[in-house]
């Protein structure tokens, strides 16, 4: 099965050094610079206490075909729209599966005119060190739903037994990438924040208390997610990723752009929308946009 993977990102390189070792896998990036290291040294992940490297192709977004059996849209939320113009250009039978953090993209994502669209969330922790390398932060999951259409060849992918990097099909796509909302919400944005990993979020009386308040609101503008969500179940994410550092944080400390739109900013207009009072969550959106503003220069 060839597969392409559309950006050169932690996610990006993640997904194409395990599946490049069962698949014939391209790495779709935008930097010439990062075609040249990738055709070079190939991708090596870095997990727990050894390494591998996988050899795969690599092309430039705007030279490539992107004539595969499968296409897996590894870019932040904030980079799809540029994409559009391209993904219109394939197969409309081609499956296409989107790995974004939030809700935010789905109704862009339901626009597309593909036939067979996937959610995908990612519970891997991945830091990149530079254009051809990474590290593997703890073995989890990629959860898989379906948006519309069928499962196709994403059913092969699933079968194949890789070591570290299991799939798991879930039936309810919009259930699932909520369920990795209220996770991103008590977790990233705090941590970019006050500067901590993860487990200090627990350790810390404050910031656990916040993270409390966070909870109840997003209760208030997704009340059915009770049964499915508790707050115990984020306190052990925090636990198992006790020693990583939160994407967001990462891009406050790198002065990039941060998902914070996508996390919360959606959120907030939900809130406003239904006239719900999520006082924290709107002091927390204002901070990250407040930071990130000054980090990219005001």
């Amino acid at each position: 099965m060839k597969i392409g993977i559309v950006g050169g990102g932690a996610v990006g390189l993640l997904f194409a050094g395990y599946l490049g070792q069962k698949f014939d896998v391209t790495l779709i990036v935008r930097r010439e610079a990062q075609v040249q290291s990738l055709l070079t040294n190939g991708i090596t992940v870095y997990t727990g206490g050894s390494s591998f490297t996988t050899q795969v192709h690599t092309d430039l977004l705007t030279d490539v075909s992107l004539k595969f059996d499968f296409v897996i849209v590894a870019v932040k939320e904030y980079d799809l729209k540029p994409l559009e113009n391209v993904l219109k250009l394939l197969d409309k039978n081609q499956p296409l599966l989107f790995l974004q953090n939030g809700i935010g993209h789905l109704e862009w994502v339901k626009s597309l005119p593909h036939h067979n669209l996937l959610a995908g969330s990612v519970e891997h922790g991945a830091l990149k060190e530079n254009d051809h390398t990474l590290h593997h932060l703890g073995e989890a999951k990629t959860n898989i739903a379906l948006i519309k259409g069928e499962w196709g060849v994403v059913e092969e992918l699933v079968s194949q037994s890789i070591p570290g990097f299991p799939f798991l099909l879930k039936q309810d796509f919009e259930e699932m990438l909520l369920t990795k909302l209220f996770v991103n919400v008590l977790i990233n944005p705090l941590t970019a924040l006050a500067r901590v990993r993860n487990g200090k979020l627990i350790e810390n009386p404050h910031l656990h208390q916040l993270q409390r308040d966070l909870f109840q609101e997003l209760l208030l503008l997704f009340p059915h997610m009770e049964r499915i969500v508790s707050f115990e179940g984020v306190k052990g994410i925090c636990i198992n990723t006790f020693q990583n550092r939160s994407s967001m944080l990462k891009d406050i400390e790198s002065q990039r752009k941060t998902e914070i739109e996508s996390i919360l900013g959606v959120l907030l207009e939900k809130a406003q929308k239904e006239h719900h009072f999520v006082p924290i969550m709107n002091v927390i959106y204002r901070l990250v946009k407040g930071i990130e503003r000054e980090g990219l220069g005001g």
